[in-house]
């Protein structure tokens, strides 16, 4: 009996509950290749949960024989990124929990695997990023826009088949779109398969050297404040993001 025990939800594929919070907060554990969401609302077989989902409540309808009911959805990852994603049952605690987002009181914590090793081991990095939209899509653009923040720590670094690599710890003060793959990417540090602003011919290497796919950014931690605490929930880093000796 694990802690899915604890809810009655049709999660989606290799989606589990990392934490049961107070007031029908709960943390997901998200793998990469699992969408936030439906692209277009509805249902989808490999989106966080598989039942229906409205783009006006943001929120997943469970169905009648699940317990019927909601389960709003707090914030998003990007498809390719993995870890922790925050979800509420009980619509008063989605509010409050929404609302600590919207007022950038939330805290989160990501590691990235990339390529390269940076030039300081702690730095504050600060950027301009612009959000268009190209085919439909999202997309971000360094150099103008809104200003971004992160505060990067290195981990780890070593070697692989595309050469020098390292494990960044970073904490985004800011929540542009695609902010951390841009501010990696801006120092020449790509996210490893990052297909949209990463580095192509390193991708194809270390696909080829280590028969791994998909995006190397994990979502590690969130802290939320809820009901006059803190509240937090993390997602262990997956065993594959090492880079050697």
């Amino acid at each position: 009996m694990g802690i899915e025990a604890k809810v009655n939800w049709p999660l989606g594929p290799g989606v589990t509950v990392a934490a049961v919070g107070p007031e029908g907060l709960y943390a997901l554990a998200k793998p990469e290749g699992v969408r936030s969401q439906p692209k277009e609302g509805s249902r989808d077989a490999k989106a966080l949960l598989t039942c229906s989902y409205s783009l006006k409540d943001e929120a997943y309808h469970l169905p009648p024989d699940k317990g019927g009911g909601k389960v709003w959805l707090l914030h998003r990852l990007d498809g390719g990124t993995s870890g922790v994603i925050l979800v509420a049952d009980q619509e008063a605690t989605a509010a409050e929990v929404k609302y600590a987002f919207a007022e950038h009181l939330v805290k989160k914590r990501y590691v990235a695997m990339v390529f390269g090793w940076p030039e300081r081991v702690n730095a504050v990095w600060k950027d301009r990023i612009e959000v268009r939209k190209e085919r439909g899509r999202l997309r971000a653009k360094p150099g103008q826009g809104s200003w971004a923040e992160a505060v990067m720590k290195e981990r780890a670094r070593g070697k692989g088949p595309a050469g020098a690599m390292s494990l960044l710890e970073l904490e985004p003060k800011t929540g542009r779109t695609h902010q951390l793959r841009i501010q990696c990417s801006q120092r020449n540090l790509p996210i490893v398969g990052d297909r949209t602003y990463g580095d192509f011919e390193k991708n194809r290497l270390f696909a080829k050297g280590t028969s791994q796919q998909g995006m190397f950014l994990h979502a590690e931690r969130v802290r939320v404040p809820f009901r006059g605490n803190d509240w937090v929930a993390s997602v262990e880093l997956p065993a594959h993001f090492s880079v050697g000796a």
